[in-house]
């Protein structure tokens, strides 16, 4: 059994055992908690009356007086409609999350107090500007007002872990912002994984699928510290150098590696690629004459949803968009004159340092040629219905240790003695300073251009596409966020492992970062790609970003339609966003065609199979074969690869986030002749297989895994969507007994992690048991036109409350599923007319 599902299990009959037998009490647990949406409430902390309309969707529409009653009013909806949410997400940050699941997370615990968001949250706020400041004072009162008004009137949730929350803080709010920039962070895992590959394979076969990296630069000079090659000892070369810290520093980072894809499996998101698509067309390219833009940001599945939306007016502002709860302000959306999305940019964000331990002082390290001591922290983890454990946190100058979760130290039992005097380091530029509730201020605001970028400059991780348009018909791109300046002999260079030299000079600096505005084309995309891959010459970024790209297969697609000579409307850019047609798969398949060019074929399955793929578009909607032949078809070729090569545990690594073996392998394809590369030779057989056979048996084994599952010759009747279903988890829907009420799905959906509408699922799952569970996509979409400010086109994928049978829970599911969307209105007396329903918040007497 999983150990989570015991964990909750356990807590739930031990707490309330009538909730699990009779569903009648159940419902009366979760219904009480379903607040009213009309009528008046006396709260304390507003000055004048704040309206709050509501229309069949339950998006809240808050209309005050001045901006501190709106920001209040923020705080308290996003309380009523998700104050375990944002519980949940603080308790993660603050590592509190055995108080109220027990013993079973304590490791995760550790491992978020070691990261030490929440340090770096009360250390953010004393720095933080006078008006975010303000901002979160009335928002936090807004939160607690909520709290204080409903504190026997808690969600479900709260009674079935037999707790209260505690009262809302601002730090809180700048928790649950690093949270989302920690759940967008890669970087991590692609430096693991090159690590593991090198140790496996050698450089040579590691540089023939990192495209983007600079690996091969282990064959360059580099000038290395004296202290640190006397502390390695007599070493006869850089490679020898490079070979020892690889190894240590995959021996100490294994544990945190592993602890960090073992939270995410508890909490049902799994580790994936955070990918996103935006656009927008100018007035030229457009049939009201003024920009369109769209956004649909690709994040893991769950419910409730990332994302709250909320319209937000008072005398100096009128904002409306996604927000995230816990968070005041707007973070996707547009104001009366602006419109703005965003995308991850893939920034190379973090770096793991090797630092010797002094040999005559375990609390000091050697860093370069000086020694420092290790700030140590002795933390307490309260645990329910069990004693407390205590748990040292070591941090260095450049980040914490993250060498020795388990152990009350910082260097673990498993680990060899070998490296026993060596600790692991780890930077982020999530541990820096950045004033991100100014930034969305300033943007919410924001009338035109220079505004808009001035909001950006305080933006800080995880580092972000931004695209705008405004009402006079100007659309532009800007990258913002710290991206590392590293210490290299190029500054387009990255040097893996990284070595004590290479310790960070700086960040880029705003004013250089991409940039585009009002381009000849009339339209800019951003799909997770490399900026400089469409940016215009000038406007290229001359520093070293990422390595971690998107294969392009949703740039490619989205930029093939905006590109003709047509003028769009809001229709076609909902059937853009809605597209399955992956123009990835359609180069793949293509290889599997060549493969069989003068090959007998003695069966009618595979002939009518390629005879589909002949005059294959991609295209892979739910109620057609080709998704389930050619996504079977892959992920048997990525297993007859990579696995000889790798073996099990490497191959499960460098499958767990998809855009690196996707670009990998299309990569291995295209030079398999000119490289001669033997990852496609199966090792394990007395011959040297060539490509053609390795193509062709993935293909049969891919056929004869369809015949067994559909059980049917029939290939016609192998619809995608059959085998790829996404489910909107809750956190507690691992229990049976409350999976239906709290999961919404199973729904078949289509497409895959190269389509538009983004429908991953993991490798690892897909290779190992044979399931294609769409675990992330669109998030939300969302769609603007410039020439109606007063409506956009919306979709969440669950809905605007978190309590699990409410109305508003998952009642935005289908449309989504559909690629419907809702409209949004803004104008107060339109909400009238439309019979919206009005809560009044008061100040009370």
């Amino acid at each position: 059994m999983n150990k989570y599902l015991k964990v909750i299990i356990g807590i739930l009959i031990i707490v309330i055992p009538a909730v699990l037998v009779l569903g009648f009490l159940f419902d009366k647990l979760t219904t009480k908690s379903f607040y009213g949406n009309t009528g008046t409430v006396r709260v304390k902390g507003i000055k004048s009356d704040v309206k709050i309309y509501s229309g069949d969707y339950g998006v809240p529409h808050i209309i005050a007086s001045n901006n501190e009653d709106m920001y209040f009013a923020l705080g308290y909806m996003h309380a009523q409609d998700r104050l375990w949410q944002m519980d949940l997400t603080r308790r993660i940050a603050e590592g509190k999350l055995s108080e109220i699941f027990g013993s079973g997370t304590i490791k995760y615990d550790k491992l978020f107090r070691t990261i030490g968001i929440n340090r770096f949250a009360y250390r953010w706020y004393q720095n933080i500007s006078p008006k975010s400041k303000q901002i979160l004072a009335a928002y936090t009162d807004g939160v607690n007002g909520f709290i204080a008004n409903h504190i026997n009137q808690l969600p479900a949730e709260f009674d079935l872990l037999n707790y209260k929350p505690v009262p809302w803080q601002p730090e809180h709010s700048l928790m649950v912002t690093r949270m989302m920039g920690w759940d967008l962070n890669l970087a991590w895992y692609s430096d693991y994984i090159i690590g593991e590959l090198v140790n496996k394979v050698g450089l040579e076969k590691t540089s023939e699928i990192f495209p983007d990296s600079s690996i091969k630069i282990f064959r360059k000079p580099i000038v290395i510290d004296s202290a640190e090659t006397d502390s390695l000892g007599k070493l006869d070369s850089l490679n020898e150098i490079s070979s020892l810290k690889l190894k240590e520093k995959l021996a100490l980072g294994r544990e945190f590696f592993r602890t960090y894809e073992s939270y995410r499996d508890f909490f049902n998101i799994g580790c994936t690629h955070m990918g996103s698509n935006s656009w927008v067309v100018s007035g030229s390219k457009s049939e009201t004459g003024k920009p369109i833009l769209a956004n649909d940001p690709h994040l893991a599945f769950m419910a409730p949803s990332k994302w709250y939306e909320v319209h937000l007016k008072s005398k100096d502002m009128d904002v409306t968009g996604m927000s995230i709860a816990g968070v005041p302000g707007v973070a996707i959306g547009h104001n009366n004159v602006i419109a703005w999305g965003l995308t991850n940019l893939m920034n190379d964000d973090n770096d793991f340092f090797l630092l010797d331990k002094d040999s005559a002082d375990a609390n000091k390290y050697r860093f370069g040629n000086q020694l420092y001591t290790l700030d140590s922290m002795k933390e307490k983890i309260n645990i329910k219905d069990s004693n407390e454990v205590y748990f040292t946190v070591k941090n260095t100058i450049l980040g914490p240790i993250i060498s020795g979760l388990e152990s009350r130290g910082f260097i673990s039992e498993q680990v060899d003695n070998a490296y026993k005097n060596k600790l692991l380091t780890f930077k982020w530029t999530g541990f820096e300073y950045s004033d991100e509730v100014d930034a969305f201020y300033r943007i919410n605001r924001a009338k035109n251009w220079e505004e808009f970028k001035k909001g950006l400059k305080e933006f800080g991780a995880p580092a972000q596409n931004f695209i705008y348009a405004d009402t006079s018909g100007n659309i532009g791109y800007k990258a913002a966020g710290k991206i590392p300046i590293r210490k290299t002999e190029n500054k387009n260079d990255y040097i893996y492992p990284t070595f004590s030299n290479m310790e960070w000079t700086g960040f880029i600096d705003f004013n250089e970062l991409p940039e585009e505005y009002n381009p000849k084309q009339g339209y800019i995309v951003t799909a997770n790609t490399n900026p400089n891959d469409w940016l215009k010459t000038d406007n290229k970024i001359n520093y070293y970003i990422s390595y971690i790209w998107e294969p392009s297969s949703r740039f490619d697609r989205i930029n093939s339609v905006l590109h003709g000579g047509f003028k769009f409307n809001v229709s076609e850019q909902k059937s853009l966003q809605s597209s399955y047609k992956s123009p990835y798969a359609k180069e793949i398949s293509e290889y599997i065609t060549n493969a069989f060019n003068g090959y007998t074929i003695t069966d009618s399955e595979t002939s009518k199979v390629l005879e589909l793929l002949k005059d294959w578009d991609g295209d892979m909607p739910p109620n057609d074969p080709m998704g389930s032949i050619y996504n079977v078809f892959f992920i048997k070729l990525l297993k007859n690869i990579y696995l000889d090569e790798l073996g099990e545990d490497v191959f499960h690594d460098f499958v767990l986030i998809p855009n690196i073996p996707f670009r990998s392998t299309l990569l291995l394809l295209k030079n398999y002749n000119k490289n001669n590369t033997q990852w496609i030779d199966d090792v394990n057989t007395g011959k040297i297989e060539t490509q053609d056979e390795i193509i062709r048996k993935s293909l049969f084994e891919a056929l004869d895994f369809l015949k067994k599952k559909f059980n049917t010759n029939d290939v016609n009747s192998w619809h995608w969507g059959v085998l790829h279903k996404v489910t909107f988890k809750h956190p507690l829907g691992i229990v049976p007994l409350l999976a239906k009420s709290f999961n919404i799905g199973p729904f078949e959906v289509g497409g895959d992690q190269t389509t538009v509408n983004n429908s991953e699922y993991s490798f690892n799952d897909a290779i190992r048991y044979g399931t294609f569970d769409n675990t992330l996509g669109p998030s939300m979409r969302i769609i603007t036109d410039l020439a109606d400010m007063q409506h956009s086109h919306s979709v969440n994928t669950t809905g605007e409350s978190g309590q699990p049978l409410h109305p508003d829970y998952a009642d935005q599911t289908r449309l989504w599923l559909y690629n419907d969307y809702k409209l949004i209105i803004t104008n107060e007396l339109e909400m009238l007319d439309n019979g919206y329903n009005l809560l009044i918040l008061k100040p009370e007497n």
